[in-house]
């Protein structure tokens, strides 16, 4: 669905693969990941995080937000989350 260079400047989305029913919230949920990786996030574990790796799957349905610590480290970066 994308690739980010981990940490780096730019990032690559595709839609190929999203739901066609909520397409829109997929790819946004989709942008951030991949913005989430340019910043230096590694993929994270816990399943409802943004950062979770989707293992050739399409999970962004039940991905809610970013995880504490994921959002501790983007904030570092200067993100404004709230």
């Amino acid at each position: 669905m994308g690739l980010g260079y981990n940490p780096g400047t730019a990032c690559v989305v595709s839609d190929f693969r999203l739901s066609v029913k909520n397409k829109n919230q997929q790819f946004y949920k989709l942008v951030l990941h991949e913005l989430g990786h340019t910043a230096g996030l590694p993929h994270c574990k816990i399943k409802t995080c943004l950062m979770r790796d989707a293992e050739g799957g399409n999970p962004l349905d039940q991905e809610k937000c970013f995880c504490k610590d994921c959002k501790s480290f983007l904030k570092s970066k200067g993100w404004h989350l709230i």
